[in-house]
């Protein structure tokens, strides 16, 4: 009954979108600067991988590429006008990329993510040396029903941006834990052992669960660690986003951590991008709703409908969410996401 519940309020809220299409000819956007864009965009250029999956969502047409590698079965998973998107440079990464942007001859240029005084001033930079409107979007997880009408009133698709909105305020509408404080360890690579720092956009969704991120002293986003360490901190669950890492929680030293041990360690979905980030952008609203108790198999049918504008078959519902055809007899390999793996 509970998830029938939680099922229907975030269908009933996918399909009430109604809004009228605005005009946009000025932008305030998170740099604090007005930016004047043009009526009639028909190629946008986002800056960043957080920006890409954005515009996969409310513009997949008007994106001119991904700065970032999709897979064959991402781009399945994704608007169709999106399957032969080639990549483009990444303008939030290092180096000079003034030719590079412009012989792309986009009408505006999108950024989407953290603000801070780097990449306020990226924005800045990016529209004084190229010529072209560049927008720089808070990337908080709070802020993305405001920053999807905008962009839908920006890019004339008011009514997908209104769509992706409404599903963003079900999923941060949920009831999160009131008595659960877990410590809980994230991590990247086929070996688990490249830990995401407390504090980050890329922990986020276990801030908003009242989760206690841990992670080994040291600075930067990502900390290198050892089985050791990891040990050391105890965490009471671990999340690991590289479907490869399934294999090591087999395995010793893994197998003898304790939330390995207990049945805590889990591997988080990752198409058609990480359910907890890779990269930070909307994508996570589906962890978000994962790890508060959502079936992933209905999340998955119903962010891509709603969101990313692909009805889904069985086969691509089964891969996104990690499960496997077993043989003959109507039944599925244990998801390892549902189920923790245990040695």
């Amino acid at each position: 009954m509970k998830r029938l519940v939680f099922v229907s309020a975030l269908l009933c809220a996918a399909l009430l979108h109604i809004a009228a299409p605005v005009t946009a000819a000025e932008v305030t956007d998170a740099t604090g600067r007005t930016v004047t864009v043009p009526d009639h965009i028909e190629r946008i250029l986002p800056a960043g991988p957080p920006a890409a999956v954005l515009l996969s969502a409310i513009a997949p047409a008007q994106m001119i590429g991904f700065p970032l590698p999709v897979s064959e079965a991402a781009r399945a998973a994704l608007a169709p006008a999106i399957a032969g998107l080639p990549m483009v440079p990444r303008l939030t990464g290092q180096g000079e990329m003034t030719a590079a942007t412009q012989a792309m001859h986009p009408d505006l240029i999108i950024d989407y993510g953290t603000v801070s005084p780097r990449y306020k001033q990226l924005a800045q930079d990016t529209q004084q040396k190229t010529g072209i409107p560049t927008l720089l979007f808070d990337g908080a997880l709070d802020q993305i029903p405001s920053v999807a009408r905008t962009l839908g009133k920006i890019l004339h698709q008011p009514e997908q941006a209104e769509a992706v909105a409404r599903f963003a305020e079900a999923i941060l509408a949920l009831p999160m834990p009131a008595n659960t404080h877990p410590r809980v360890l994230y991590a990247r690579g086929a070996d688990g052992l490249t830990v995401a720092a407390p504090g980050t956009d890329v922990t986020a969704i276990f801030g908003r669960l009242g989760w206690q991120v841990v992670a080994p002293d040291g600075t930067g986003t990502f900390r290198p660690a050892s089985v050791e360490a990891i040990g050391a901190l105890d965490p009471d669950i671990i999340i690991l986003s590289d479907p490869a890492a399934k294999n090591v929680l087999t395995t010793a030293p893994w197998a003898g951590l304790r939330a390995v041990h207990d049945g805590h360690a889990y591997i988080a979905p990752s198409l058609p991008f990480g359910w907890v980030e890779e990269p930070p952008s909307i994508n996570r609203l589906l962890g978000l709703a994962w790890l508060r108790g959502g079936d992933p198999l209905t999340l998955a049918a119903l962010f891509n409908s709603v969101v990313y504008g692909r009805v889904l078959t069985q086969g691509q519902l089964l891969a996104i969410a990690g499960i496997t055809p077993s043989l003959p007899g109507g039944g599925i390999a244990t998801p390892p996401h549902a189920v923790a793996i245990k040695p």
